[in-house]
């Protein structure tokens, strides 16, 4: 090869590359800082349950003003806090309580029997087609796992008698569990709630007694004694109103059917001979 061409390549090279440089400059999409500081702060499960592709794409959406702070579950309230104070925004009223998996349903193989044997996919979106599902309540729990396979962090297991159990310190609120059950029957609760209806049937009480031993009857027995007029019934079912709610644990321990689950960590204790309420036992 000629001096001339050797030339010529090495100037055609230096041309090139002062124009790319230049382009990179000029095309360069400059990244807020605030998107590496979210993303610092958020837990990197990279889920999706904040309706974003992972982490980053979610910390790009809050600093473009297109998504809410307080949209990652896994985080909670206190990862809400922080990308609030990077993005300048007030944290008050944001509270610390963090929110786990609760299920609304004790309708196991021995409280509540199947109509059928199932021998489809173990999946329960898939046995719920199957004429509404073999369980005898049409409201409860298939018990074939989808939550618990649906669960990315391992904090949920089927217990022995076909019920899913969630364990509140690997719980993180994704609401993967949530999506997955086909009859609605995990909530993301506070994690101090104290008292609530493990039952989502909405069926008349004869019905219920006939299909599950631990379901709600709409009695309204609960709502009568309940000290605080934090319960109501509607369509056959009782409904706790958490916020007056003051966690004496009276509608539990009044309940006919048990239907009615107690935290007892921060259930307060009450006195059955002067019907007072005491100090939390936690």
């Amino acid at each position: 090869m000629s001096v001339g061409a050797v030339v010529s390549l090495g100037v055609i090279g230096v041309v090139l590359g002062i124009a790319l440089a230049v382009a990179a400059r000029k095309l360069a999409v400059e990244v807020d800082p605030r998107e590496a500081e979210i993303n610092e702060v958020l837990p990197g499960a990279n889920c999706g349950a904040c309706g974003h592709p992972g982490c980053s794409g979610y910390a790009a959406a809050v600093v473009a003003g297109t998504a809410g702070v307080d949209k990652c579950p896994v985080g909670g309230n206190t990862v809400a806090a922080r990308i609030a104070e990077i993005m300048g925004l007030d944290v008050k009223g944001i509270s610390s309580i963090r929110k786990i998996a609760k299920v609304r349903c004790q309708g196991d193989k021995d409280a509540c029997p199947d109509r059928f044997e199932y021998d489809g996919v173990a999946d329960c979106r898939a046995a719920v087609l199957v004429g509404g599902g073999h369980k005898a309540c049409e409201y409860g729990c298939l018990g074939l796992g989808t939550c618990a396979a649906a669960c990315p962090f391992d904090a949920i297991h089927m217990s022995e008698q076909g019920l899913p159990v969630i364990d509140p310190e690997k719980c993180l609120s994704c609401g993967k569990c949530v999506e997955a059950c086909p009859r609605g029957l995990i909530e993301l609760l506070d994690e101090d709630i104290a008292v609530f209806v493990a039952c989502c049937s909405t069926a008349k009480g004869a019905e219920v007694r006939r299909t599950c031993k631990l379901g709600c009857i709409g009695c309204g027995i609960c709502a009568k004694n309940c000290p605080a007029d934090a319960i109501e019934v509607t369509d056959f079912l009782a409904r706790i109103d958490q916020s007056k709610c003051t966690r004496c644990g009276i509608c539990a321990e009044k309940c006919p059917t048990n239907c009615i689950v107690v935290d007892d960590r921060y259930v307060r204790i009450v006195d059955q001979d002067t019907q007072g309420i005491a100090a939390a036992s936690e």
